[in-house]
């Protein structure tokens, strides 16, 4: 007897809570590990085990390019709902404008309050404690440039109106706030591609397309326009997710099988782009780059859709779903727990470096785990439940 289709969508949850468990990881790697150029220098000084680890947990330096596996997700859960609907009753679906712009706000603004706060506490308790992580004063250039805590009233009502990293800079050290950036802009956007999309998926594909070709003519010299225009460029892999939704529900006719092959950019990507680099080095840099690591993971959307239609199990994926759950809180919440305990560890060093071994790194993800689901159960959890057939 034939088994019947999976329907359950919660290998989703799984994938999603996969995709922040790597951002935190690699964010661990670069904060509590003393970094692969100090490694390559002293790799025969290391034993077998650490510098097989260190191989192995390569791969985590693509954190940047995980974020965009949220994008394309986000496209497809937003839309879901509404998909639904528009395949249903066609144009005289209904998108309930004031319904949707509530649920966004309640979804985003409880945790990251939450995360600004806790942001606040470990900053000023960090830098009260005089740690040259804070004041750009630690032996990594990276790690100087990139963590400049910044706690004035601006930043933080800036931060609020989701204008980080645009007008202002992301809140203390907390840079994954960059993204919220973009999803809050993708979500106000949105209401107006269903309009058309109601009419025609392909018109409303066609608006994002145009809107990225035209945010590619606007350069870093036009000021604030040229943020705008970043949205534009990003809102594609955002979108690809939506289109995702529509073959889900049957609005655009297409076959899974014909589209995972777009997953093997994944592997290819990070090989071709430092080539094509060398040659070609605005094409292999920004934004477009990113938009063919979004093309790979819509390819691993379909591919995990194909494999179900051919009966495979992806339970296993279900099975995380905890971890999805509080990926939400576990990504804006991580950072400045990682750059308090970098700053504690240096601070015991000798020297002022970060320790050779990945003690601290996997110490301090334990740590951000079990803060953000404990934090989760408290700001995320009881603002995320809704009513059964409730459009997302």
């Amino acid at each position: 007897m034939s088994r019947p289709p999976d329907k359950s969508l919660a290998f989703l949850d799984g994938l999603r809570g996969l995709a922040a468990l790597w951002v935190l990881l690699h964010h661990a790697r670069w904060l509590l590990w003393e970094g692969w150029e100090n490694f390559a220098r002293t790799a025969g000084e290391h034993s077998i085990a650490t510098r097989a680890l260190a191989y192995a947990l390569v791969p985590l330096r693509y954190g940047h390019e995980a974020v965009l596996f949220f994008f394309v997700l986000s496209g497809f859960v937003i839309h879901l709902g509404y998909a639904k609907r528009l395949a249903a009753e066609g144009e005289n679906a209904r998108f309930g404008w004031p319904g949707y712009f509530f649920r966004r706000a309640r979804r985003l603004y409880p945790p990251l309050i939450f995360a600004m706060l806790l942001t606040l506490v470990c900053d000023r308790a960090g830098a009260a404690q005089g740690w040259g992580i804070y004041r750009g004063a630690t032996p990594y250039a990276l790690i100087n440039s990139t963590i400049t805590p910044v706690h004035d009233l601006p930043t933080a009502l800036g931060n609020l109106a989701f204008l980080m990293q645009s007008f202002f800079p992301s809140w203390g050290t907390n840079g994954p706030l960059w993204s919220l950036h973009f999803e809050w802009w993708f979500y106000m956007l949105y209401p107006l591609l269903w309009v058309v999309s109601r009419r025609s998926a392909i018109a409303a594909t066609a608006v994002v397309a145009l809107l990225f070709a035209v945010s590619w003519l606007i350069g870093p010299g036009a000021g604030s326009v040229f943020f705008v225009a970043r949205i534009f460029t990003a809102l594609l892999t955002w979108w690809l997710g939506a289109l995702l939704a529509d073959i889900y529900v049957g609005r655009i006719r297409i076959r899974w099988t014909r589209l995972a092959p777009f997953a093997l950019l994944l592997a290819v990507l990070p090989v071709a782009l430092p080539l094509l680099a060398r040659r070609w080095p605005a094409v292999a840099h920004g934004w477009l780059p990113d938009t063919f690591y979004g093309i790979g993971f819509a390819g691993l959307f379909a591919c995990c859709f194909a494999l179900r239609e051919k009966g495979v199990s992806l339970h296993f994926l279900s099975r995380l779903k905890p971890l999805g759950d509080m990926s939400y809180t576990l990504y804006i919440a991580h950072l400045p727990i990682l750059v308090f305990l970098a700053g504690w560890v240096m601070s015991r060093s000798p020297d002022g470096t970060l320790p050779r071994h990945f003690g601290w790194a996997a110490l301090g993800s334990l740590l951000c785990l079990a803060v953000a689901w404990l934090a989760h159960l408290v700001v995320e959890k009881p603002f995320t439940t809704r009513k059964a057939g409730a459009a997302s």
